[in-house]
């Protein structure tokens, strides 16, 4: 099979910036947009597509450079290290199971707070910056960098409590939770301080703060349990002069202007389905940029590859504004099942440009 030329080459670090920063000049829907996460291979899907994914990864190059660091564990450590996770017990075996049946509840009575804060993983643990190091090296300096990891402060509530205790935490114990989200502040610096000595222009996490038709908490809660840690977090981030990349599954729109007043710089994904697309973009296109995100649930699995180009397109249109502001990339991580024939068509649309 003859390989088709790129689209177009990799967009230099400034470009990418332009676009974060809303600082670029008379952009149009048919200018060059940044790409992030276009080639987010969900669970499954490399096992079954190797060498068509491979030709794709080679065809559409990165516009950025994902920086990954090595993340604690949770009841087991990844490493030689059993300290570096969060769980501070010897035995998680008989822990309650939740999520998808993967994780266990590490922390589940408050009285052993104290005792769970005191067995903090260490951020500066040897090695876990290693990969990142490689990684930076080897994309050299033209590449916008961003530093990433999962999990932010509602999902690591959850990943520590288990869902169903962290929605009673919300009433029931919030003093806890705000300790905890201290805690977890001061581990996310130093992080955010090693990134920066990467050289890193970004940071990106993941808070799944929506459900389909909603926050997963009241605004209430959110204001008063996390915007503070967010306010906090991003004033680290702008510190070193990185900007922040926040991904959140669901309907944020009750939540997108405290987000925007914390000092979020860049949204994902915008969820199809979930949030009216025309209208976040006429309301906060101003004042956040967006890393739209292509709806991987129903449209990129069962349009056809025409329909694919157009979404594109259309999304191109609503988000594009003249000084920038507008991402593209997958909404989440490609489902096996999707014909290849789509996932080219919409990195075709979305690596575009006069």
């Amino acid at each position: 099979m003859t390989q088709k030329p790129p689209p177009r080459p990799p967009l230099p670090r400034h470009r990418v910036a332009a676009a974060v920063d809303r600082s670029a000049r008379d952009l149009t829907a048919r200018s060059a947009v940044p790409v992030i996460e276009g080639k987010w291979w969900g669970d499954g899907l490399y096992a079954l597509h190797a060498a068509e994914l491979d030709r794709l990864e080679e065809r559409f190059p990165d516009d950025v450079t994902m920086l990954w660091y090595q993340e604690p564990g949770y009841e087991t450590a990844p490493g030689t290290n059993p300290e570096y996770r969060f769980g501070y017990l010897d035995d998680y075996s008989t822990a309650e199971v939740h999520g998808t049946g993967r994780t266990r509840v590490l922390l589940a009575d408050w009285a052993d707070l104290d005792r769970f804060l005191a067995h903090l993983p260490d951020p500066n643990e040897p090695g876990n910056f290693d990969a990142v190091r490689a990684r930076a090296a080897a994309a050299g300096s033209g590449r916008y960098r961003i530093g990433c990891w999962w999990r932010l402060f509602h999902e690591r509530f959850w990943a520590i409590r288990g869902m169903e205790n962290m929605m009673l935490d919300y009433y029931d114990a919030m003093p806890e939770l705000k300790r905890l989200g201290g805690a977890l502040l001061g581990f996310y610096r130093v992080i955010i301080r090693r990134f920066a000595e990467h050289g890193c222009d970004a940071i990106f996490s993941s808070d799944d703060l929506g459900h389909q038709r909603g926050p997963m908490m009241s605004p209430e809660h959110f204001r008063e349990l996390y915007l503070p840690l967010y306010r906090a977090f991003c004033d680290e981030v702008h510190a070193h002069g990185m900007r922040f990349i926040l991904h959140s599954c669901g309907d944020n729109s009750l939540l997108l202007d405290d987000l925007i007043a914390a000092g979020v710089d860049v949204f994902h994904p915008v969820q199809k389905g979930t949030m009216d697309l025309p209208a976040a973009a006429e309301r906060w296109g101003g004042r956040i940029s967006f890393l739209v995100g292509f709806d991987v649930q129903h449209s990129l699995i069962h349009s056809s590859p025409e329909a694919i180009r157009a979404e594109v397109g259309e999304l191109r249109r609503c988000f594009q504004r003249p000084e920038g502001g507008l991402l593209l990339g997958m909404g989440n991580g490609i489902l096996p099942g999707t014909p290849i024939a789509n996932i080219e068509a919409a990195l075709e649309a979305m690596y575009d440009s006069d």
